[in-house]
């Protein structure tokens, strides 16, 4: 699709893009002109019977190039062709279920490290410093393990008390209570009637070495 056709077929019609996908273009890994064919179908096709000759007239297109772009499409995993019979006529629908897929993991994706990006910045606020490379492998390891971001600022809230500043000591609270099977404040608070890192020891202690046990059941 060329400069012209593509103005011509914005022009000549609405094409709603929807923000939470235009957020996702750069991860689509689409042309341009295969987004804006994509959107054409998303807004008017999905699960409506293929029309390749319609399609052509309204974006200006030949057929050729119609089927050029719904062939990228089916091979990058975007849309599928799917054959239905109706009043015994066979008859082919567009089908977008898999870009619908694509988009949600994406978002859900997005989120995951939106809540990352959120956790590093709370931490680095109350440590008063910037969290270097190693220590960000120690936070991504509690994400791993499922650790609950309430628990990690339980964690963080017992060590400034005690007056300690260390990452390592806050992964050693988390490593206790999670061998003790603690897995929200309130196990914390039915369960210990003391500050629980005034008894914790982290002068020997090594995330690396120990990695194996953060793995939970």
């Amino acid at each position: 699709m060329n400069k012209e056709k593509l103005e011509k077929t914005i022009g000549d019609g609405n094409i709603v893009i929807p923000l939470y996908i235009l957020k996702c273009f750069k991860s689509l890994n689409l042309t341009m002109e295969e987004f804006i064919f994509l959107m054409y179908l998303y807004n008017r096709y999905d699960k409506v019977y293929f029309n390749p000759e319609k399609i052509a007239n309204d974006m200006n297109l030949d057929i050729m190039e119609v089927m050029g772009y719904i062939s990228v499409l089916t091979d990058k995993n975007y849309l599928t062709l799917d054959i239905v019979k109706d009043n015994e006529i066979i008859e082919e629908v567009v089908n977008l279920s898999n870009f619908y897929e694509k988009i949600s993991f994406l978002l859900m994706q997005e989120e995951t490290q939106d809540d990352n990006t959120s956790l590093l910045k709370y931490i680095e606020k109350e440590l008063g410093r910037p969290i270097n490379s190693t220590e960000i492998e120690v936070i991504e390891s509690w994400s791993k393990n499922n650790i609950d971001d309430s628990l990690i600022k339980e964690a963080i809230r017992i060590a400034l008390n005690d007056g300690v500043f260390s990452l390592k000591y806050i992964d050693k609270i988390l490593f206790d209570w999670k061998n003790r099977g603690y897995r929200t404040v309130s196990d914390i608070q039915k369960n210990e009637k003391s500050n629980v890192g005034e008894a914790i020891e982290v002068e020997d202690w090594n995330w690396l070495d120990d990695e194996e046990e953060y793995i939970t059941n």
